[in-house]
C-alpha cells in the first residue's frame, strides 16, 4: 500500500488531487482515493470486508503531504530508457521552447500539465549521444511520464523549471523593452541628424 504522495505516479497524484477538490462527502472521497492508490475499482473497494476497508482507508491518513525538498535529478531512467531534462534556454530547440511555453502559459494549470511540461523538456539519451527532440512524439513521452513517473521525481523538476522559466521570461521582456528603446533612440537621432523630426 502506498504510504505517501511521494510514491504515487503523476497520474495517481493528479487523480487524488482532483478527487480531493471535487468530492464533498469525506467517506466517498476517501474510498475513491483508496481505489485510485490501490489500483482497485470503486466497486471492488465497496465490496471489501469492513475490517480491510477500514484499515485501507486509515492508511490514507499518511498520504496528505508531498515533500518538496527532494533533490532535482535532471537525468533519470523511465520506461527502459534514459532521459535528460533540457532546462536552459540555450539547450532547448525552438520546438521545445514553443511546446514548453504552451504548457506553462496558464499558471493555474501547471500541476495538471506537469507530465506535458516534462515531455517538452526531456530528450532520450542514447549510448553515445542525445536523441533529437520531436514534438511528434510528445504525447507518447507525456503518457509515459504520466503513467509511470513518481511525483517525487517529477515535482522538483517542475518547480525548478517553472521558477527558472518565470525569471527567464521576465529577463527576456526587460531585454526586449531595453532593445526597443535603444532602437527608437537610434532612429530618432538618425532622423534628427538628417533634418527629419519624429512626432511623439
Amino acid at each position: 500500500m502506498i504510504r505517501s504522495y511521494d510514491n504515487l505516479t503523476i497520474k495517481q497524484f493528479l487523480q487524488c488531487k482532483l478527487i480531493a477538490e471535487l468530492e464533498k462527502d469525506p467517506v466517498t472521497r476517501k474510498m475513491k482515493m483508496y481505489a485510485e492508490v490501490s489500483g482497485k475499482t470503486l466497486e471492488e473497494v465497496e465490496a471489501m470486508p469492513i475490517g480491510d476497508l477500514v484499515a485501507g482507508l486509515k492508511s490514507l491518513d499518511s498520504i496528505d503531504t508531498l515533500t518538496t525538498d527532494s533533490k532535482v535529478n535532471m537525468k533519470f531512467k523511465l520506461g527502459g530508457k534514459r532521459w535528460i531534462i533540457k532546462w536552459r534556454q540555450q539547450d532547448l530547440t525552438g520546438e521545445q521552447y514553443i511546446d514548453s511555453t504552451f504548457f506553462c502559459k496558464d499558471e493555474t494549470k501547471l500541476i495538471q500539465n506537469i507530465h506535458n511540461i516534462l515531455a517538452s523538456l526531456a530528450v532520450e539519451r542514447g549510448w553515445f549521444k542525445e536523441l533529437p527532440y520531436s514534438g511528434e512524439t510528445h504525447k507518447e513521452r507525456a503518457d509515459l511520464f504520466y503513467n509511470h513517473m513518481k511525483i517525487k521525481d517529477a515535482y522538483p523538476i517542475m518547480l525548478f523549471f517553472c521558477e527558472y522559466f518565470k525569471t527567464l521570461a521576465d529577463n527576456i521582456q526587460i531585454y526586449l523593452v531595453t532593445e526597443a528603446e535603444k532602437v527608437t533612440r537610434e532612429v530618432r537621432e538618425h532622423l534628427e541628424k538628417n533634418g527629419v523630426g519624429l512626432q511623439s
